[in-house]
């Protein structure tokens, strides 16, 4: 019979989690004791995100992804801000019940996230509960930070991907359609977001950029974010459409704006950019092995304008919402 994590108990969990947990460099204090430390020269730079069973891990989402998918968020954050990740503290209410073959799937998601934006896991905190809640904070450094603030009229506006394929996956897990060739490839581009932190770091050490978020909560939130910050609108002329979305949206009657504007879950940068230096951020985004996407501008009339299959739409203010 499996065994189950009230029969493990909190001690035997902590126990098996600390064997894993790393130091960093010139730590003082060990794995597992009540605080971790590193040395640090810099800019540091803070976040966290937070997952909830209920409502953040659809039924059939693999525990490995969800894993992967929590440390991606918390990094996403720290990339639209111009970082790099350091470490990670991750906190987590798990139901008695979960097998321990079950958690272990889960940390292994956290452990290859973690290795693969080259940052560690150095401790958190464990709480039971009637469903799997995550916490993830991340620490990152930065040698120049981008802020939400700083978009001007004339600015270019440019995302580090396309959008629509991961709001299909979460369309194509909610459907249970993933027997489906191209439903898996969305299914995978909703489990495992990558956060743009190598375009990032590129693009921190250009003047390009004027402003930057992280597109998680869907591209029109972030974009009416902007717009509200700055006190500008913008003008859409090349709506960054993924083809597997497209696809996707003609095979199995999905609505391709929707996908596109309001899924969110993408964790792509959406920036504006100095028009003198938009070849400068091009390259810099190339460099890191990405491709930056110009989409639109900014403009000193307020609202939102997307030109979709030949004509002017005004972008609703839409997107993913906790209350």
């Amino acid at each position: 019979m499996a065994k189950r994590l009230r029969d493990i108990g909190e001690r035997g969990l902590i126990e098996w989690i600390t064997r894993r947990i790393e130091e960093c460099e010139g730590a003082s204090l060990p794995p597992g004791d009540d605080a971790a430390d590193l040395l640090f020269r810099g800019r540091l730079l803070v976040a966290c995100d937070m997952l909830a069973e209920s409502t953040d891990i659809p039924a059939g989402m693999r525990l490995e992804d969800v894993g992967f998918k929590a440390i991606s968020s918390a990094t996403s954050d720290i990339a639209a801000k111009g970082g790099k990740p350091l470490a990670y503290l991750i906190s987590l209410m798990l139901p008695s019940e979960m097998s321990l073959e079950d958690f272990q799937k889960l940390w292994r998601g956290f452990e290859e996230a973690a290795g693969f934006y080259d940052g560690r896991i150095i401790g958190g905190d464990l709480n039971s509960g009637n469903e799997i809640v995550i916490d993830v904070i991340c620490l990152g450094k930065a040698e120049r930070t981008f802020s939400r603030l700083g978009a001007r009229p004339g600015d270019i506006l440019a995302t580090t991907g396309e959008f629509g394929a991961q709001a299909a996956g979460l369309h194509a897990l909610l459907n249970k359609l993933g027997n489906d060739p191209l439903a898996s490839r969305v299914i995978e581009k909703f489990s495992r977001p990558i956060a743009r932190v190598r375009e990032a770091l590129e693009l921190a050490k250009t003047p390009a950029i004027t402003s930057s978020i992280d597109s998680s909560d869907g591209l029109a939130e972030s974009l009416y974010e902007l717009a509200r910050l700055n006190n500008v609108g913008f003008i859409i002329e090349n709506p960054p459409i993924s083809a597997d979305a497209r696809r996707y949206a003609e095979k199995f009657g999905a609505n391709l704006f929707d996908l596109v504007f309001y899924g969110g879950e993408e964790y792509e940068l959406v920036l504006t950019i100095r028009p003198d230096f938009l070849d400068e951020a091009i390259k810099a985004v190339e460099r890191a092995g990405g491709r930056l996407f110009v989409i639109g501008r900014a403009v000193e009339e307020g609202g939102i304008r997307v030109r979709w299959d030949g004509r002017w739409i005004k972008l609703e203010k839409k997107g993913y919402r906790h209350f």
